[in-house]
């Protein structure tokens, strides 16, 4: 996770998504058929897990954001 937050040790609940977004990408490019893929498949699920944890810390994302997260990762490609 840090190396796909680039060592930001207190990175914003957008930051995250974007990560996870970046590295979702990333694995659809590829066959998607390696122990590096599902690594990287794992660290996408931990980053999403932790961007919605920052967000529901803050009533001001907490109604939008997941929505949101989870468009912006189901329209991954």
């Amino acid at each position: 996770m840090r190396s796909a937050l680039n060592d930001n040790s207190s990175p914003s609940a957008t930051e995250v998504l974007d990560a996870a977004e970046r590295l979702l990408d990333s694995v659809l490019r590829t066959d998607c058929e390696t122990r590096v893929s599902a690594l990287d498949l794992l660290t996408v699920d931990a980053l999403m897990t932790r961007a919605l944890e920052i967000a529901c810390a803050d009533p001001k994302l907490l109604e939008e954001f997941p929505e949101q997260a989870m468009r912006r990762i189901a329209n991954a490609r």
